[in-house]
């Protein structure tokens, strides 16, 4: 019940500022048509999109892939606020500013960016519900990136620099990525290798499956193999989504998923399911995020355990 009621109050949050949003564009020209303090963000909204970014004003990333976001060589400055209930353990809150500055290219080969870091191998075993973690406790990095080799469907890049921590943390990073789009199905394997001086070697393994349905609907298949030189062992994470494009500012997101140990032997450990809602709320910079799902993991007899995420972010690309 604690969880109905805190899905409710969430859903008519939204609600409300969703219709606070559209009668603000209403309000005749004798009253202010927005508060002092929106004005002043869109103002920096724009000023960010016109002189530092030079991207285009009505560009929509938040509803992309997050992954495909971060892997775009593209400036960006976002911030988020996230509350998250999992049934039977406390509330708990994050909050964080994120900036990515993409330098102009030194070469048709070489770039530099110095951005928030993030685990991938965490965001590769993570549900669709807690990619965010990914990011918790992180720090910035300053990096370089070599493209060794490009074609129609191979792309190699390699990447080194340092995480901006005391002491410096070095890293390098290679990625080989293949690509085949067909009239069915497009297909893509990627494979990285990573290693960090403190957190030593890592290496993830992927095949993707991504098929469009029709213009409001796609699916896709995720499959994931990752290890790393802290706990030695092997992970393979199975995830199936289906993207429902509602309108230009509303999408809804169904995913179910599964991790498993290659060692000792194979099995799976967990499943989780969930169903998310993503809504632009006001014009093109803020935009909320409302998840709902369970978990079944081995350690608890595979018993249902509920979840509910809840995640305000202000994006400026």
């Amino acid at each position: 019940m604690k969880l109905l009621n805190i899905f409710l109050i969430f859903t008519i949050l939204f609600c409300s500022f969703s219709s606070f949003a559209k009668k603000s564009k209403n309000v005749s020209k004798e009253q202010p048509s927005q508060s002092t303090t929106l004005r002043y963000i869109d103002n920096t909204q724009r000023f960010i999109s016109d002189h530092w970014t030079g991207l285009n004003y009505n560009l929509d990333s938040y509803f992309s892939d997050q992954k495909y976001r971060r892997n775009q060589n593209k400036s960006r400055i976002s911030a988020f606020y996230e509350v998250y209930k999992k049934e039977g353990e406390k509330i708990q809150k994050y909050y964080d500013i994120e900036a990515k500055v993409h330098f102009p290219k030194v070469s048709k080969k070489l770039s530099i960016t110095v951005e928030k870091e993030w685990d991938e191998v965490t965001e590769a075993r993570s549900s669709a519900a807690n990619k965010g973690q990914a990011t918790k406790d992180s720090s910035y990095a300053a990096g370089i990136d070599f493209l060794l080799y490009k074609s129609p469907y191979w792309k190699t890049s390699f990447n080194t620099g340092l995480k901006l921590l005391l002491p410096l943390d070095p890293y390098a990073k290679l990625k080989i990525y293949r690509g085949i789009n067909t009239k069915f199905i497009d297909i893509s394997a990627a494979q990285k290798f990573i290693y960090y001086r403190q957190d030593g070697v890592s290496e993830i393994t992927q095949l993707s499956f991504f098929k469009q349905l029709s213009n409001k609907f796609s699916i896709s298949l995720d499959n994931t193999l990752s290890w790393t030189d802290q706990d030695d062992i092997f992970v393979q994470r199975n995830a199936l989504s289906l993207h429902h494009q509602i309108d230009d500012k509303k999408a809804l997101s169904y995913s179910a998923g599964a991790n498993a140990y290659l060692s000792p032997c194979f099995y799976y450990y967990s499943y989780d399911a969930s169903i998310s809602y993503r809504q632009q709320l006001y014009k093109k910079w803020l935009y909320g995020n409302l998840s709902v799902g369970a978990d079944f993991s081995k350690s608890n007899n595979f018993d249902m355990i509920n979840f509910i995420l809840m995640r305000m972010e202000v994006l400026f690309i």
